[in-house]
């Protein structure tokens, strides 16, 4: 009988020797620790380049903040970040004011009309960057879709022009099934793309509710199955409690605690959470405040020390939490946070309310 060694050189004449590993070499940094580790085991990991992340929940969760966190650190890397704006809600502004370079070569916008349009534009501009060396081989590449269930299959498409009010309106079950299908044809080649290309593509997905689901988890996304098979990561957002100003009636809502659920995982563990506060600003921007969520998580781990109404110990002082975290945002000091991070640490496991979606609103009062 022939030895491994001597199999693996006859096969290497005929098929070639055994290929790499489709291992992560970088991944991109959500700018919040707690959601890093969540994902990748690692306080300074996050989302893997090359693979197929998507981020679902409600309207006003922070989808997108989540995504254009990802494009800045894909930037700050000397990679290139683009956007598919399906929603037609992209703002250049807000995301300019988070840190990202919206410079056209840094970052490209683009409203594709179709699915295929939109993967196909990835495609063809990652091909061109890499193919001319337009940036470090190293440098990673991110391509957010906003939103999966947006997007407009090719088949589904209607001529408003030319098609009158019953021809519109005659839909039968393959119109309805027509994103699912073109996900299902269309999403495992643009997964060998965003392998062999160094892409990191992120589909922002909506949340829909199964009707008479009594047990298990009532919630699902637009898409298909198709894009929860090719997902590396998928992680689902919950809205688990307001943040108000004030307390009774006049209470003002400035925010959401949301809950976050990585429901799908191929890098390390799934069902790892993470939570965080998604904040309003005075022109009623929404923030994904990674300074007072930070302070927040170091509380409850124990790793800063709580002295009572809303203070910390802070380098020998009290200072009340919010100031605190204004002050470290202010100053660019989250490095002083990350340093009370542990190296050991267990994350929570979603329990199974939290995976069912049955985490009820709360009223939280917030000290001005």
């Amino acid at each position: 009988m022939a030895s491994a060694a001597d199999i693996a050189k006859s096969l290497a004449g005929v098929i070639g020797a055994n290929d790499d590993e489709a291992t992560v070499k970088h991944f991109l940094d959500t700018g919040f620790p707690p959601l890093n580790y969540a994902l990748s085991y690692d306080w300074d990991g996050g989302f893997p380049v090359g693979r197929q992340v998507e981020i679902a929940g409600p309207s006003t969760s922070g989808k997108t903040a989540i995504a254009t966190r990802a494009m800045i650190a894909a930037q700050k890397l000397g990679g290139v970040a683009g956007f598919c704006d399906h929603e037609r809600s992209f703002s250049s502004f807000l995301a300019e004011r988070m840190g990202l370079d919206v410079t056209p070569g840094r970052f490209i916008y683009k409203k594709p009309r179709t699915f295929e349009e939109s993967l196909s534009t990835c495609v063809k501009a990652a091909e061109l960057i890499r193919g001319k060396k337009l940036i470090d081989p190293e440098a990673p590449i991110v391509w957010v879709f906003d939103s999966l269930a947006s997007m407009v299959p090719m088949s589904a498409l209607i001529d408003v022009k030319t098609k009158k009010d019953k021809e519109m309106t005659d839909r039968n079950m393959n119109d309805n099934t027509a994103l699912a299908r073109a996900t299902s044809a269309h999403l495992p080649a643009f997964n060998l793309y965003l392998e062999e290309l160094g892409v990191l593509g992120i589909f922002t997905n909506q949340i829909r509710m199964k009707i008479g689901v009594m047990y298990g988890d009532p919630r699902k996304t637009p898409g298909g199955e198709a894009p929860y098979f090719y997902d590396s990561q998928k992680l689902m957002l919950g809205s688990a409690s307001k943040i108000k100003k004030g307390t009774g009636e006049n209470a003002e809502i400035v925010g959401v605690e949301v809950s976050a659920v990585v429901a799908k995982n191929k890098i390390v563990r799934p069902f790892l959470t993470a939570s965080w506060r998604f904040v309003f600003d005075e022109s009623g921007f929404g923030k994904f405040d990674v300074e007072r969520s930070m302070v927040e998580f170091l509380i409850k781990e124990k790793l800063l020390k709580d002295v009572g109404q809303g203070r910390v110990d802070w380098g020998g002082k009290s200072i009340h939490r919010e100031a605190l975290a204004r002050e470290i945002e202010k100053n660019n000091a989250m490095n002083e946070l990350k340093a009370l991070l542990p190296k050991a640490y267990e994350p929570e496991i979603v329990g199974s309310a939290e995976l069912s979606g049955e985490t009820e609103a709360e009223e939280t009062p917030e000290a001005a």
